[in-house]
């Protein structure tokens, strides 16, 4: 598959990187720490025909551009650029589905008072960060690292990006095209590396664990889909998240880890159909 040409979202951190394809019910896709749209790649080629779907490549190490020196790359500012994104893209009656880091921020975006949540009228939430598990637990020496020697951080993720070492979160590996595009920005631009480790820098477990409290109160529909062999994020969590929206429903896919879309993009793209609806023809 040739990846489509993308276009940029001038956001006030600097430009982002994003791609749409299709025409129907409106899908915005977000990726984790060293991944971008095409992650999603095989959901959306299965889901175009019938979904607007629109990937945006948040800034978190597989971007293709840096950002604005001086850009706040705390967490919170993260989780309101994800919404920002929202806002300039002009989108209504969106499904927002994210997965990993991503995820993470959009449950901390949910806490905020931004006015493009009304843009929201569905959550997918795939395998990420949520509650107390901010970074998740085998993450956390890394994110200290980062927070105290952010130099030695940016070469140890620029060794992981050389290596492409991707047993931890895929069961299935990447083909060479998909692993270019997630670790060829960390290795042609070291600032594109310190966005990645200012991002892993800002997140605590509070921020989460206070965010928490918002979830009860987002009211519109929920699909938690979730990798079984995941080994940062286990399952326990999306049932609690399942069970602390009002209007959630899991679905659990066996033998996919955290990059589930890798994994199995079928099943991420069959429950997405099923939980979207599209127009009658």
């Amino acid at each position: 598959m040739i990846r489509m040409e993308c276009e940029t979202l001038e956001t006030r951190l600097g430009p982002l990187a994003y791609r749409s394809s299709g025409q129907g019910p409106t899908l915005v896709f977000f990726a984790g720490a060293l991944a971008n749209g095409d992650l999603w790649r095989d959901v959306v080629a299965t889901l175009e025909d019938r979904y607007r779907c629109i990937t945006v490549d948040l800034p978190l190490g597989a971007h293709p551009w840096p950002l604005l020196s001086g850009a706040d790359r705390s967490a919170t500012s993260l989780a309101r650029l994800l919404l920002d994104c929202l806002d300039l893209l002009d989108v209504t009656d969106a499904t927002v589905v994210a997965n990993d880091t991503a995820g993470g921020l959009l449950l901390l975006s949910l806490a905020t008072d931004h006015p493009a949540l009304e843009r929201v009228s569905r959550l997918v939430l795939t395998n990420c960060e949520s509650y107390d598990q901010f970074p998740p637990n085998k993450l956390k020496m890394a994110s200290a690292m980062c927070r105290r020697m952010p130099g030695l951080a940016r070469g140890a993720v620029r060794l992981t990006a050389r290596r492409r070492n991707v047993s931890s979160v895929t069961e299935s590996g990447l083909d060479d095209e998909r692993a270019e595009s997630f670790f060829g920005p960390i290795l042609r631009d070291r600032r594109v590396a310190e966005d990645l480790v200012a991002a892993l820098a800002g997140e605590h477990p509070q921020l989460l664990i206070d965010a928490a409290k918002a979830i009860p109160g987002f009211d519109q529909p929920v699909l938690v889909i979730w990798g079984e062999a995941c080994k940062f994020f286990p399952t326990g969590y999306a049932r609690r998240l399942a069970s602390d929206f009002p209007s959630a429903t899991l679905v659990t896919v066996p033998g996919a880890g955290t990059w589930v879309p890798v994994d199995n993009p079928d099943a991420v793209a069959g429950a997405i159909a099923k939980f979207v609806p599209t127009p009658v023809r």
